[in-house]
């Protein structure tokens, strides 16, 4: 039984579901305390009875770990005037159905002020209303919370949490807001002209001229590392599609071929986990260079946001993958400001889960679709940046099979 004076790490993994992909964010949350930080009755009492890296599991019905349950109060339907398109800027906002925004943009609706950052959904949208929705992102959805202590610290260490409300901790700041919207396909790729970059010169000579390996810490690349090792099988044949210099696949998998696609010749030539490598610029080019059915898994890390015809490639990952073949997609906080598209920038990174998964839903070919984030871990105390930030980068993982048995 856990002394009620310790400090413990906690492993916090929200899942749900909403009829088309599998949701799951885990939270890490270090050296917290039953002193200083309020944790949900049940979570509370299952915990300070529990022992290190003893799993507890709690569901919760709709609402229940939330500040505010569902309410049909919540869905308005206000005149398009009443969205600010200049909140954010000189650059006029579009309101787009499936998006979050800010409430300040609606200032002046009941429940609503110019400083509150919570998000509302558009769900409909004619040439003079907005049907929108104020519930929190998550409300509608049953929650399954499983929690893992992974450190006890000593009792008489005194310092250690931070006033966290543990359940506003964990259901808010993103988690909800890549959530599909299953009445209609979440316009991303409809309003202005989301692809484009602030520099479309070659590819080919911008990444030649810079240091290509991603900025994202060992502690990420780690959960990465692990996320292919339970999912990538031995003797798979793999793609690792806009490759770089590290495929960051796992020793542990064993007999891997594994052909590298990219634009960086010398990278290719560095990247040790690869069997055969390939010169090609997807962007000028989407068709692919191998046969149909001929992959058993492709891995695409740090590299979704440079797509500028996603919709074509990822028509073609499914033609070359085979029946039941995975598709993994993975992605940071960091990336090539001048060469990202417009549109990753104009929206949350949790929302940025929500625009890969409209890729996968939009291509039509594939199924059983996942969505994962991880956050709150700390970096390795080698890390050079450490002294910066002190939290690893988080990782955000987007997954699916083509649809067919292999």
């Amino acid at each position: 039984m856990i002394n009620e004076k310790q400090n413990l790490s906690l492993q916090l993994d929200l899942q749900w579901n909403d009829g088309l992909v599998n949701y799951k964010d885990s939270y890490f949350l270090i050296k917290t305390n039953f002193w200083r930080d309020f944790y949900p009755a049940v979570l509370d009492y299952k915990i300070k009875r529990a022992e290190l890296n003893q799993s507890i599991q709690i569901d919760y019905k709709a609402g229940d770990l939330l500040q505010e349950e569902f309410s049909q109060a919540n869905l308005k339907t206000i005149p398009l005037s009443k969205f600010d398109q200049y909140f954010k800027g000189a650059i006029p906002v579009i309101p787009v159905v499936g998006r979050f925004y800010p409430r300040g943009m609606i200032e002046g609706v009941a429940g609503c002020f110019k400083m509150d950052d919570r998000p509302f959904r558009v769900i409909g949208k004619t040439a003079d209303t907005l049907e929108i929705d104020l519930n929190h992102p998550l409300a509608n959805f049953s929650l399954q919370l499983t929690v893992k202590i992974t450190d006890i610290f000593d009792a008489n260490q005194q310092n250690g949490g931070r006033c966290n409300e543990v359940a506003e901790l964990i259901t808010t700041q993103g988690p909800g807001l890549q959530t599909l919207l299953k009445s209609h396909p979440t316009e991303f790729f409809q309003e202005g002209m989301p692809f484009l970059r602030k520099i479309e010169d070659d590819d080919s000579i911008f990444y030649a001229a810079i240091e290509t390996k991603p900025s994202v810490d060992q502690a990420a690349l780690d959960q990465l590392k692990q996320f292919y090792t339970e999912k990538i099988q031995d003797n798979s044949k793999v793609l690792d599609f806009m490759c770089g210099s590290a495929s960051h696949l796992p020793d542990k998998l064993q007999y891997l071929n594994v052909t590298g696609l990219g634009l960086n010749k010398s990278d290719l030539k560095a990247n040790l986990n690869l069997d055969r490598t390939i010169i090609h610029d997807v962007n000028n080019n989407p068709q692919l260079p191998f046969e149909n059915n001929e992959f058993d898994a492709i891995i695409c890390s740090f590299s979704v946001e440079y797509i500028t015809q996603p919709q074509k490639v990822f028509q073609q990952l499914a033609r070359i993958l085979k029946p039941g073949g995975l598709l993994i997609i993975s992605f940071s906080e960091h990336y090539f400001k001048k060469k990202v598209i417009s549109l990753w920038e104009d929206v949350h990174s949790f929302e940025r889960m929500g625009i890969v998964l409209e890729y996968f839903r939009q291509c039509s070919e594939f199924e059983n679709l996942n969505s994962e984030s991880i956050r709150g871990l700390i970096k390795y105390n080698e890390d050079p940046f450490i002294s910066k930030n002190v939290y690893s980068c988080p990782l955000f993982i987007i997954s699916g099979n083509k649809k067919g048995s292999s």
